[in-house]
């Protein structure tokens, strides 16, 4: 039988290791809830402008090549999400009944697949919120629905911080309803503005 002797210093390497890990893995998470905070109040902003813009300008990002290639990536990695999210929710269960379950059941390959896409379209969700998507309300509201929908998916995923993205959720949901009444008000204006031109017109 192998004696075994208690080695000091290496007990120390270990927690030197650990400590270390933990800090990384803590100052990484930081970061991510920091980027999920200035992404919403980015969108916050979006409104905003939205709500007093003076005229739709659409002159910067009409030649943007960039931007619209991250649009047609946003719209193929949602399409690819919510078909995903439809095989988690099969069998009448909910959201979170669904990813309970492949977590019950171990089942890592569609954890890590929807973990994955999460982080993809948050990154893009965060390119547009520092880009002018004022000028574009449906991708606006598109990208704030969204947004809601990966909270409510990071919610489930990440259960000790579920309470920061159930808020953050809510404050998505409250921002989508000030943008549907905005984009509501706004095409009433535009309809009785056209109205007023025709009259104008046939009189």
């Amino acid at each position: 039988m192998t004696d075994y002797i208690e080695d000091p210093y290496i007990g120390s390497e270990y927690d030197d290791f650990f400590n270390i890990w933990y800090e990384i893995e803590g100052t990484n998470k930081i970061k991510e809830l920091s980027r999920q905070l200035r992404t919403f109040f980015n969108y916050k902003a979006e409104v905003i402008r939205y709500r007093f813009r003076p005229r739709p300008n659409h002159a910067e990002n009409g030649t943007n090549t960039k931007f619209f290639s991250r649009k047609q990536e946003i719209e193929s990695q949602t399409h690819e999400f919510v078909i995903l999210l439809k095989e988690i929710k099969k069998n009448g269960q909910t959201l979170e009944q669904g990813i309970q379950s492949l977590f019950f059941n171990n089942n890592k390959i569609p954890l890590n697949k929807i973990s994955e896409i999460s982080e993809k379209l948050s990154i893009l969700l965060h390119y547009f919120s520092e880009e002018s998507v004022h000028d574009y309300p449906k991708l606006l509201k598109f990208n704030v629905i969204l947004a809601q929908n990966i909270c409510l998916v990071k919610k489930c995923l990440y259960a000790q911080f579920s309470e920061f993205f159930e808020e953050l959720e809510i404050n998505y949901k409250n921002l989508e309803g000030e943008l549907e009444n905005l984009i509501e008000t706004t095409l009433i204006k535009q309809k009785k503005s056209k109205e007023r031109l025709e009259e104008r017109l046939t009189s």
